[in-house]
C-alpha cells in the first residue's frame, strides 16, 4: 500500500489557545470552516477536547471522496493534538501549536498514513496524495486563519 508522509505549517493570526479551540470544534463539527473539502461529525459520547474522542471525517477533493474515521489519542491543550485515522487511509497525524514572538501561531500538521482501499492504491501512482493533501491543508489553514482574524 502506499505511503503519504507529509508536513505543513502556517502562521494564524490568533494565539494558540484560540487556534486549538478552534480546530477541534471543526473536528466536532461545531463550525463548518473547512467545507467543502473536509466534512467533520462528532460520534459517540466522549467530548472531543478528551483522548479517546471519535470523529467521522468525509474528505472532497477534485472529485475523489474518501471517508476516514479519527479518534483523539494524545491531547495537550494549545500544545498539541494527535489523532489516529481508519478508512481509506490508515495512520496518524499531529497538529502543533507554537507561539511566535509576535504573538500569533506556528501551527504545523505531520500526516504519516498508508492507503487502504483499492481505489487509493490503484490511483497513488498516477495522482500524488501528498500534494493534494498539502493543497487541502494549506486551504484549510486559510479558512482557519481568515475565522480567527474576524473574531
Amino acid at each position: 500500500m502506499p505511503k503519504v508522509d507529509v508536513t505543513d505549517e502556517a502562521i494564524i493570526d490568533a494565539t494558540p489557545t484560540e487556534v486549538y479551540k478552534a480546530l477541534l470544534n471543526e473536528f466536532a463539527g461545531v463550525t463548518q470552516l473547512f467545507l467543502p473539502t473536509y466534512e467533520f461529525k462528532l460520534k459517540g459520547d466522549i467530548p472531543i477536547d478528551h483522548e479517546g474522542a471519535v470523529f467521522d471525517l468525509a474528505v472532497h477533493n477534485k472529485g475523489l471522496n474518501s471517508k476516514l474515521s479519527g479518534k483523539i489519542t494524545k491531547i495537550s491543550e494549545a500544545l498539541s493534538i494527535e489523532v489516529e485515522y481508519a478508512g481509506d487511509l490508515v495512520g496518524a497525524e499531529k497538529y502543533s501549536f507554537e507561539l511566535t514572538p509576535d504573538g500569533k501561531t506556528k501551527v504545523q500538521l505531520r500526516f504519516n498514513a498508508r492507503t487502504n482501499s483499492l481505489l487509493m492504491s490503484l490511483l497513488s501512482p498516477f495522482i500524488n496524495i501528498e500534494k493534494g493533501h498539502s493543497e487541502m491543508v494549506q486551504k484549510s489553514f486559510k479558512a482557519l486563519n481568515s475565522y480567527l482574524s474576524n473574531k
